[in-house]
C-alpha cells in the first residue's frame, strides 16, 4: 500500500448519492479512511480536525454547496495547511474564469460531472506517480545530507528537509535497509529558545567591549615591571615597557599560551565570552537560555 492510500480523505459535496460514488470507488483504490461532510461548514471543521491530529487529508470539494462556494472553502483549507492536494468536483467547464481561478488559487486538480470513475483514477495514479518522484527525491537529498556529517540527528534531518517525523521515516527506514545508514545514539543538541532551531552558531566576544575583533596570542609578564603583552612585543628578549632583557624562565617572566588580546580595547584575557545564534530566526541567547533537543542519531556507513 502506498502512502496516498494511507492517508485521509476528505469529502465535501452536499450529494448523497455522489458522495456514496466517490467512497465506495475510492475504497476499490485501496483507501480505507473516508470522511464525508454535506456543507462547507462541516466541511472545514473535519479539516481541521484531521490538521491538529496530524493528518493531511487529500480533499474532493464540490464547487457549489448549499452553504458557501468551493473557492471559499478551499482558501480557508490551504491557510490551514498551504500543502493540501484539493480536487475540485464540478459540472463547470475547465475554461470557465471561475474554475480557471480556483486552479490559479491552488486547488490540485479538476473533476468535472458528471463524474467519471477513469478519471478519479487517471488522478489517484498521477498522485501515486508524484508520490513515488517526491520519494526518490527526498531520499537523495537525504543520502547527501547524512553522508557529508559524521552523524547527524533526526531533528535536524527534518528541519533541513522541512518535513515531519512522519514524512521522513520510510527514507530513513530504506536506507538503513539498504545498509547505507545506520542508527546510533541519540543525540542532544542546543536549539533556539525562541523557534526550535537546531541551526544555531556559537559567537564569541571580549568580555570588557563585548567586541569580536581579537586574536589569540601568546602573552609574556615580565616580572620586574609587571608589563603583560603579547610574545612578538619582545624583540630581541627585552621587554617593551622597561627595555630590560628577559633571560630566565620563572624567575624573570612567565609564559602564557592561549591567551587573547582584544584589537578594539586592548585587553588582554585568558577567556572568552560566548553567545549563540539562531541562524533560522536570528535570535540571539546563552547557554543558560538555550532549549536542549534529543532525537535519535544517523550515521553514513562508509
Amino acid at each position: 500500500m502506498s502512502e496516498i492510500e494511507e492517508s485521509e480523505v476528505l469529502v465535501v459535496e452536499d450529494s448523497q448519492a455522489v458522495g456514496i460514488l466517490l467512497k465506495e470507488f475510492l475504497h476499490k483504490l485501496g483507501f480505507k479512511k473516508i470522511r464525508h461532510c454535506q456543507n462547507g461548514k462541516t466541511g472545514i471543521e473535519s479539516f481541521r480536525e484531521l490538521v491538529d491530529s496530524g493528518n493531511v487529508p487529500l480533499v474532493f470539494l464540490d464547487y457549489n454547496l448549499p452553504d458557501m462556494n468551493g473557492y471559499s472553502i478551499m482558501t480557508q483549507m490551504l491557510t490551514m495547511q498551504p500543502d493540501t492536494k484539493i480536487i475540485i468536483e464540478t459540472a463547470r467547464e475547465k475554461s470557465e474564469d471561475l474554475i480557471k481561478d480556483v486552479i490559479a488559487q491552488g486547488a490540485y486538480q479538476y473533476l468535472p460531472k458528471p463524474i467519471r470513475l477513469e478519471k478519479i483514477k487517471e488522478i489517484i495514479e498521477t498522485l501515486k506517480m508524484e508520490e513515488a518522484q517526491e520519494f526518490d527525491d527526498v531520499s537523495e537529498i537525504l543520502q547527501k545530507l547524512v553522508s557529508s556529517s559524521t552523524q547527524i540527528s533526526q531533528t535536524r534531518i527534518q528541519q533541513q528537509l522541512g518535513k515531519t517525523e512522519s514524512e521522513i521515516t520510510p527514507q530513513i527506514k530504506r536506507l538503513i535497509l539498504d545498509k547505507k545508514i545506520m542508527q546510533i545514539n541519540d543525540i542532544k543538541e542546543i536549539s533556539c529558545p525562541r523557534c526550535s532551531s537546531v541551526r544555531v552558531a556559537q559567537t564569541f566576544h571580549c568580555p570588557k567591549c563585548k567586541g569580536t575583533n581579537f586574536k589569540q596570542d601568546k602573552i609574556i609578564e615580565h616580572y620586574r615591571c609587571g608589563n603583560v603583552s603579547l610574545a612578538t612585543t619582545y624583540i630581541d628578549d627585552k621587554c617593551p615597557k622597561c627595555h630590560e632583557s628577559i633571560k630566565v624562565f620563572g624567575v624573570d617572566y612567565r609564559v602564557q599560551d592561549s591567551m587573547y588580546l582584544c584589537n578594539d580595547c586592548g585587553d588582554i584575557f585568558a577567556q572568552i565570552l560566548s553567545d549563540y545564534l539562531c541562524l533560522k530566526c536570528n535570535d540571539k541567547f546563552k547557554l543558560e537560555n538555550a532549549k536542549l533537543t534529543t532525537s535519535k542519531g544517523y550515521s553514513w556507513i562508509r
